[in-house]
């Protein structure tokens, strides 16, 4: 006889669905790839209907497996919609808290005021994670997401604290041409780029009106490794104002432009909003974060750049000094 279905069954059958591997799912999941198997095989046996085909490559669905998906995935939604409900309804200021950040806030600036968190909620602790992935707020594998982004998901409530700005760097030994001293070598600098996201500025007016000869020589798939080869004096680029200014071996170059990038957010799910931890991590970080969006925005006058003053684009600064960044998505 037939039993009932498990929902423990449907966590493992969308895993296998959505991997097309018993290894990769049973990384998803947490558990042995002979436990996916095993609970795979008893399914099967259970239902009395085959729903993947064993093939080379992996596990593919059948036509009964395909069928089966999108019941499943509202099985999923239902049973996570609850986890997350009654989750939300937790009013203690203690236990694990899971956040998750970009690697462009990982860095002195962000820690400090996580330390400061810590050492005002002594019950809380954090498990911080480095991901750009927005669907583990979904999934409940975090509780709180740091992301930069102009478009967060309905499905989501929070803070906004700034509009992520991007400016120039290189190293503080580094002459750019028409500064005292400098070199006929100075215009044609190495320069670190992106794989992925704002790579253009190489070809930017405003570049290679003082860079016109620079060679791009480096290409990185992360903010923070551009970071690392500036600040070691792989070559110059674009990086975050917030991490640029606040480092002593790096400083602004000319044309001194500013490009802003995304706003900056503090989200969780919304049936998360009640809940007290996530609340006051939310609040803190927002509070904390606040007094310096200046930094973040790139209006702060660095306090390691060479020279008194900066010629800052003032048709930016002009833009955003009446900003006003409030609780756009309440919690």
């Amino acid at each position: 006889m037939r039993s009932m279905i498990d929902w423990d069954d449907i966590r493992y059958f969308l895993a296998v669905a959505r991997r097309g591997s018993i290894t990769s799912a049973a990384r998803d999941l947490g558990v042995n790839h002979s436990t996916v198997s095993r609970r795979i095989a008893a399914f099967e046996d259970n239902l009395g209907v085959r729903l993947f085909d064993r093939v080379a490559t992996g596990y593919t669905l059948t036509v009964a497996g395909q069928e089966m998906v999108p019941s499943a995935q509202r099985m999923e939604e239902e049973a996570l919609g609850l986890d997350r409900r009654l989750y939300g309804r937790d009013t203690e200021l203690s236990g694990q808290l899971r956040v998750t950040t970009a690697g462009v806030f990982v860095n002195p600036f962000f820690m400090e005021q996580v330390g400061r968190f810590l050492a005002e909620y002594p019950g809380i602790d954090i498990q911080l994670t480095v991901s750009t992935d927005l669907a583990n707020l979904h999934a409940r594998e975090v509780d709180v997401a740091i992301r930069a982004t102009d478009n967060p998901p309905d499905t989501l409530v929070g803070r906004r604290i700034g509009r992520l700005t991007a400016m120039l760097y290189g190293r503080s030994t580094f002459i750019a041409p028409g500064e005292p001293g400098a070199a006929p070598a100075a215009a044609a600098p190495d320069v670190v780029a992106f794989e992925e996201g704002p790579r253009d500025f190489v070809e930017a007016s405003w570049f290679r009106d003082t860079y016109p000869n620079a060679r791009t020589r480096v290409r990185l798939n992360s903010v923070d490794a551009a970071y690392q080869a500036i600040k070691s004096g792989v070559g110059i680029g674009m990086l975050p104002c917030h991490m640029g200014d606040t480092n002593p071996d790096l400083r602004r170059l000319p044309p001194y432009h500013q490009s802003p990038v995304f706003d900056v957010w503090l989200l969780t799910h919304a049936d998360l909003r009640r809940t007290a931890k996530v609340r006051a991590f939310i609040n803190f970080m927002a509070n904390a974060i606040m007094p310096h969006k200046d930094l973040i925005e790139g209006r702060r006058p660095p306090q390691f750049s060479s020279g008194d003053r900066l010629a800052i684009d003032n048709g930016y600064a002009a833009a955003t000094s009446a900003s006003n960044l409030v609780d756009d998505l309440p919690i």
